[in-house]
């Protein structure tokens, strides 16, 4: 600085050079200034300096709707102090970092993996049921003490290496609470090695905690204890490899890739990379590179940068469906407009308002060139009107199907078919026996005999004629009673009710076998009726027609592809879906759930439409899943099937 005061910058450029080891030019001297200015390090003189803090304060003011947009995207609280608390309990916590605790922890987790993948089976069962109350409070327990366990990792490894912890909170990101430890103190030590202790000590202590909890989960018997500790378990697992351990996103992975690369700010710089390559690429932009001294690392901070993006449009996504299902459907729809303007447009937006300003220098060239034409063919297939297919789930099966069941429980005295077997209508299947019915045949008879023999006798005693009205009524009772127990007893002996072939028989079904009246005996088919039974969206409805054609491509590749042609179309929405394979739950595509009848209900509204085979085809012992890809009769463009879409669920969810 003390040539500051020896003339204009380009006397000072003169002074410096001449005077020091150090070649400087105007140019330099007028950056320094600049970035003096920018970071208020220079004292405002006169009124131009007053002029410019007024700017400042001005421009750094925004509105009501801007803090309010900011607050709810991130804020925190700080709780506590716990730098008291810390050095005197920091004694106690010495054996976490002895050798023999992570020997120990190291055997440990090597256990518990091992208990996991043998009871593999029992592990999933108690994921997959985690919908009760007591087990939500249980994860909610166990994500709360794991992240407790996480930060206070942090607080004491940094005490341990003479930082200063001044506070511990929680902070809000899109208003889902997250504990946070301030170790800001950390870029104090010299240490390279510390520096990763303390940022790595949170993911450290989630999996000392992994270990332990899955070693115990594997010893305990099944409870509540077993399924607390699976809980802390997998949240330990999923919080590290899904959030702390990515360096993409600003939590312990992030400070230890920089760390150990060396690169301070490290997406900021990748970012400034990864957008003047993209600049380069994409508009022929040949600028200088605007961090020199990352150049020889810069194909690496290049692809970094662009894999940051990859990562956080997805995540971003992700996070803002979820906010749409926390909160009612009128402010879930806004907050995710929220979460998509501000994490994905915006940022998209700010970049091409640089490529636009005029200091850029947008020229026409090979890369503008290239760049418009593919923007150009990008338009093209949104706009252009295109002769598309409609792709639906679908099974393939005997059009006449039926299932014979017994009338009560009984036993199986002979069967005379087999599976596979062709039956005419009337055929004997097989015969059933059931004492228990006999038995109840038996008294029914009895006490229709006794009622009629009341009717019969009723005008010679007078008891008899008094309750005349009420003997009628019983007769009637038993009769009716008696004939559905002779209709039972009929049923005892099977008979096919068409002509077809046996589809199904159950390897139980043989003589001398009990079987109930709800377990299926076997199924017949018609011989030679085929059809589809295909669910189409509501959204596709309108694209199809009865006489719409279409193909059949069942899963796998052992059966060849069938076309078909639309023959039915349901007027209303499937309320149920009776065709359960098609069930995400069995492998299929359609998502539904289950009500309190056992019933399968469809989560989206999707109609049933039938298909009939048009062609030659190979027939198939089996119901058959696949899909049904029809044509259809509408050329619309992609932009116009995804504003149609994008209105029809703004109707719905909002309910106007």
């Amino acid at each position: 600085m003390i040539r500051w005061r020896r003339g204009a910058p380009s006397r000072i450029a003169e002074l410096v050079t001449n005077e020091t080891p150090l070649v400087t030019t105007a140019e330099d001297v007028s950056e320094l200034v600049r970035f003096l200015l920018g970071a208020n390090l220079l004292r405002p003189q006169g009124e131009r300096g007053l002029t410019r803090l007024t700017s400042q304060v001005q421009s750094a003011k925004h509105s009501w709707l801007h803090h309010l947009l900011h607050a709810y995207l991130f804020f925190r609280i700080p709780l506590l102090n716990p730098e008291f608390f810390l050095r005197r309990t920091l004694p106690w916590m010495q054996w976490a970092f002895s050798q023999k605790f992570i020997f120990s922890t190291a055997i440990a987790g090597m256990f518990g993996l091992s208990f996991i993948i043998r009871q593999w089976d029992v592990a999933m069962a108690t994921f997959r049921e985690t919908d009760s109350i007591t087990e939500v409070a249980l994860l909610s327990l166990a994500m709360f003490l794991t992240k407790a366990i996480h930060e206070l990792g942090h607080a004491y490894t940094a005490t341990r290496y003479g930082c200063r912890v001044p506070t511990i909170g929680v902070a809000f990101l899109m208003l889902m609470p997250v504990l946070y430890t301030d170790t800001s103190e950390v870029w104090k030590l010299a240490s390279r090695r510390r520096r990763l202790i303390i940022a790595a000590g949170g993911i450290l202590a989630e999996l000392m905690l992994t270990a332990w909890a899955s070693l115990l989960w594997g010893l305990l018997p099944l409870g509540g204890l077993k399924d607390a500790l699976f809980f802390i378990a997998t949240v330990s697992w999923v919080s590290t490899i899904v959030m702390n351990a990515s360096p993409f996103l600003r939590f312990d992975g992030y400070y230890l890739f920089s760390d150990w690369l060396g690169i301070e700010n490290l997406h900021d710089r990748a970012g400034r990379l990864g957008r003047w390559k993209l600049r380069e690429l994409l508009l022929g932009l040949h600028a200088p590179i605007p961090e020199p001294a990352l150049n020889n690392r810069k194909q690496f901070l290049i692809a970094f940068a662009w894999l940051t993006w990859v990562y956080r449009l997805f995540l971003y996504f992700g996070i803002a469906i979820a906010v749409y299902h926390l909160f009612f459907k009128l402010l879930g729809m806004i907050l995710m407009g929220v979460e998509i303007g501000w994490f994905l447009i915006r940022p998209v937006w700010s970049e091409i308002g640089i490529w636009l300003r005029p200091e850029t220098h947008l020229q026409w060239n090979a890369s503008v060139l290239r760049s418009s034409v593919v923007l150009a063919g990008l338009i093209a297939l949104l706009l252009v009107p295109w002769k598309s297919s409609l792709k639906a789930p679908a099974i393939w099966q005997r059009e006449e199907r039926v299932t014979l069941y017994a009338p009560v429980p009984a036993r199986i005295d002979s069967l005379e078919i087999t599976a596979g077997s062709t039956v005419e209508k009337g055929q004997l299947l097989l015969r059933l026996s059931a004492p228990d019915l006999m038995n109840k045949l038996k008294v029914a008879r009895i006490k229709m005999e006794t009622s009629l023999w009341k009717r019969e006798l009723q005008g010679s005693h007078h008891t008899l004629l008094r309750q005349s009205p009420m003997n009628d009524r019983q007769l009637d009772i038993d009769q009716a009673q008696y004939d559905e127990l002779q209709r039972q007893r009929r049923q005892l002996t099977v008979v096919a009710p068409m002509a077809g072939w046996v589809a199904f028989l159950g390897k139980e079904i043989k003589p001398g076998v009990w079987v109930t009246a709800t377990e299926p005996l076997l199924d017949l088919a018609h011989p030679s009726k085929w059809q589809g039974i295909a669910y189409v969206r509501e959204i596709d409805l309108n694209q199809i027609t009865l006489e719409t054609h279409g193909t059949f491509l069942p899963e796998g590749m052992d059966w060849d592809p069938v076309p078909c042609q639309i023959t039915s179309i349901a007027a209303v929405a499937a309320t149920t879906l009776d065709e359960p394979l098609l069930s995400t739950q069995y492998g299929g595509s359609l998502p539904t759930h289950h009500d309190e009848k056992g019933r399968w209900l469809p989560t989206t509204a999707i109609y049933r439409v039938t298909v009939q085979p048009t062609g030659p085809f190979n027939p198939s012992d089996h119901v058959l899943r696949g899909s049904v890809v029809l044509e259809s009769r509408s050329s619309k463009s992609v932009l116009a099937q995804l504003y149609r879409a994008g209105a029809e669920l703004v109707i719905r969810e909002t309910g106007f």
